[in-house]
């Protein structure tokens, strides 16, 4: 499961570089260099799990190797228990939100939308993530982007698209869990969330204070949940095959072992309560 961390780093600090690049910023000059800065504190225990957890060093960066601490910020361990990445830790959907909306209780720099909900009734969100001055600008942002989206709203007027180009900023869109089984996006996603808000390095700077980041941690949030119900099978009886599990009320299952599997019952959970099976927060 140490796995689960080294992709953990791996898609940060690729997610950051990415971000940077998108701005149209250089890497290499001196005031965006990657690199904490060295007069804000790490949080030594979390950094500590991290080269604990994550299988190979050359798996980290000078981006990822550790985690900036803040007085007043919580770390995903207040909702995890642990590091993003830590082995037999995997979020509910409804656990990954409820992390976005402390980060927005406790820091000024981050802004939670509920965006819908999916076909069975689950919220979905995206969170934003910048400097206070672009969040008090979105609205107005937003109005410009739709114009350039649409140029028949400003008469195909080329120096109009470039004053208004000039005058709005980019909005870089990151999402996790598009497919249920790619199950370490959201706890990924939860510490670059935490990472962009408090980390005071100029880079991070650089991200935040040019760009919105604009994250939806659960894409797939009803396969997310089966999938995070499928470990819990798992350890709560382990003579269950859990390969079966995933097959479980899933309403368009294709194989013939799982026809009308939806109604509750697979053949390898027939005659266990559902409430031993999976969790309270799924319908």
């Amino acid at each position: 499961m140490t796995l689960a961390s080294s992709l953990r780093a791996m898609s940060l600090w690729t997610s950051l570089i990415t971000i940077l690049v998108s701005i149209g910023l250089p890497l290499t000059t001196a005031q965006v260099k990657p690199g904490r800065d060295a007069n804000q504190p790490i949080d030594e225990e979390y950094t500590k799990k991290i080269r604990e957890y994550t299988t190979e060093s050359f798996f980290n960066s000078p981006l990822t190797d550790y985690l900036p601490a803040s007085p007043n910020v919580p770390t995903p361990k207040a909702v995890l228990g642990d590091v993003a990445g830590a082995p037999g830790k995997l979020p509910y959907a409804e656990d990954v939100y409820r992390y976005m909306r402390m980060l927005e209780r406790a820091s000024p720099r981050v802004k939670v939308y509920s965006i819908g909900t999916t076909e069975e009734g689950r919220e979905m969100i995206a969170v934003a993530v910048a400097s206070e001055r672009l969040l008090s600008k979105l609205d107005e942002n937003r109005t410009r982007l739709a114009q350039l989206a649409d140029p028949r709203t400003i008469k195909l007027d080329d120096n109009e698209a470039d004053r208004l180009v000039a005058v709005s900023f980019p909005i870089y869109y990151l999402t996790g869990a598009i497919h249920s089984p790619e199950t370490g996006a959201p706890t990924a996603l939860m510490e670059l969330a935490y990472r962009l808000a408090v980390d005071e390095s100029a880079y991070i700077r650089t991200i935040r204070d040019n760009v919105v980041t604009l994250v939806t941690p659960v894409v797939e949030v009803d396969g997310r949940n089966r999938m995070v119900d499928v470990p819990l099978v798992g350890q709560r009886h382990p003579d269950v095959d859990v390969r079966e599990i995933r097959c479980r009320r899933w309403r368009h299952c294709r194989g013939p072992r799982c026809r009308g599997a939806w109604t509750g019952q697979s053949a390898m959970t027939r005659g266990l309560p559902l409430s031993d099976v999976r969790s309270s927060r799924l319908p």
